[in-house]
């Protein structure tokens, strides 16, 4: 992105809202994927450590607090894993996940595998089924609903709600298969690339990234930026639609991950390195000074709290962020480091990072009972901005004290993740309890 001191033209519209608000330049997300990443965004509560899927069960949602403060609320996307199958839905008067529509690709062997839970042989087949179909289906069609189709959707709905409006979009053309359209593409690139084409290049960075070539990582690169150029354009669309009533409006850019284009070889989002975890955060609107640069290190699990608080909603319980107006205001604050997370069932792992300004500890564990150590890992990123020089189990001196202080918060991090997790088990047990007793069953 531009506004972040990318050479390319990708997000002009995003780099004018920028401009009108605060731009923070160390904003780390929460989760290495979706499903780690987004309690964080909407319920300010801390990653799973578990593999789950459901925004968290206890306390209540962004929209929740904001329907309650009389906003009507709204959300459009289509991406599977904040569905209302996993309990995304709760506050919203509307909440359209696309998932009702027919699509090979994303809807009868995802779902049923992935939203309904199944069990046993017949959800791996499920599995194993959409994964073969994947990169075959992508030559013929999207897998997801467009940027344009998500606008579209917004639009219409905003129309009838010119009062308190809370709305979600959350775009995936930016996600791979990266898959934009010519005329988008033209703008990064001389030669057209084929749909047949991009489906094989994105088939090939998920099985065999070793194998590709400069060339192909160019043309990777290439269709990612005209992805993110395409929705550019679309948040200028929704923004173009507010008219005189954008100045009433906060406008908030982020992203839940990002992805790798070749970084030590890989692609996609397996990792918690910084090209995963470090995202985009804008703030934009009434209250917020433009050309607002924020260099301090925040957590996505502030935004929620932060919102709360340019509505007057204080004091929420369940969350365990704060606001970060006060940053904004240019107060300086204690500086806290950031806790994310990512499960990879596939391979059997759990990752754990605790990151801070100046370092980054890294902790794979296996998945199974004793959760055994697996790695390792400790960057200093003032010297080592890309996370090269991995000093676990070296001398340094500064490493091993880091290494030290992020065992101890990953340990209290569980131990606050087990403590609620019990707390809300117990209550649900006492819950049921009453239930049985109302009804004369025990």
């Amino acid at each position: 992105m531009g506004c972040y001191g990318y050479h390319r033209n990708t997000s002009p519209n995003i780099d004018n809202l920028a401009k009108r608000g605060a731009l923070f330049l160390e904003a780390i997300s929460n989760g290495g994927g979706t499903p780690h990443a987004f309690p964080s965004i909407l319920a300010s509560v801390l990653p799973p450590v578990a593999w789950t899927k459901q925004i968290q069960p206890w306390g209540k949602t962004l929209a929740e607090l904001l329907k309650e403060a009389g906003y009507e609320t709204a959300a459009f996307h289509s991406n599977p894993f904040l569905s209302r199958f996993y309990g995304y839905s709760r506050g919203f008067d509307l909440f359209n996940d696309n998932l009702g529509e027919y699509s090979l690709f994303k809807g009868r062997l995802w779902m049923r595998a992935m939203a309904k839970r199944q069990r046993g042989f017949k959800a791996k087949a499920l599995i194993k089924l959409a994964k073969i179909f994947r990169p075959i289906l992508s030559r013929v069609e999207r897998p997801i609903t467009t940027a344009q189709e998500i606008t579209n959707q917004a639009l219409s709905w905003l129309k009838g709600h010119r009062g308190g409006f809370f709305l979600w979009l959350h775009y995936m053309d930016v996600h791979h298969p990266y898959l934009p359209a010519p005329e988008y593409l033209s703008q990064f690139r001389d030669q057209p690339v084929s749909r047949k084409r991009m489906a094989s290049l994105y088939r090939k960075m998920l099985k065999d990234p070793g194998k590709l070539s400069p060339s192909e990582v160019a043309t990777l690169i290439d269709l990612y930026d005209a992805d993110i150029r395409y929705v550019d354009d679309n948040i200028s669309l929704l923004l173009d639609s507010l008219g005189n009533n954008l100045a009433n409006t906060t406008v908030i850019v982020t992203a839940d991950h990002g992805d790798e284009l070749g970084e030590r070889g890989k692609f996609s989002h397996q990792s918690l390195y910084d090209g995963i975890i470090r995202v985009p955060l804008i703030i934009a609107g009434s209250g917020i000074k433009a050309e607002t640069l924020v260099k301090q290190q925040v957590s996505l699990l502030d935004l929620a709290p932060t919102i709360c608080e340019l509505v007057g909603i204080a004091n929420v319980p369940s969350f365990q962020g704060e606001s970060l107006l006060p940053v904004i205001r240019g107060e300086e604050g204690v500086a806290k480091g950031t806790i994310s997370t990512l499960n990879r069932p596939d391979w059997g792992q759990r990752l754990l990072a605790y990151r801070t300004p100046n370092w980054k500890y890294i902790r794979t564990e296996s998945l199974d009972e004793a959760n055994a150590l697996l790695s390792e890992e400790i960057y200093d990123l003032r010297n080592d901005p890309q996370e090269r020089h991995n000093l676990h189990s070296t001398e340094d001196e500064e490493a091993r004290a880091f290494e030290l202080e992020a065992i101890n918060e990953l340990i209290r991090f569980k131990q606050l993740k087990s403590e609620k997790n019990t707390a809300y088990e117990e209550e649900r047990i006492k819950a049921k309890i009453r239930e049985l007793k109302k009804y004369g069953k025990v």
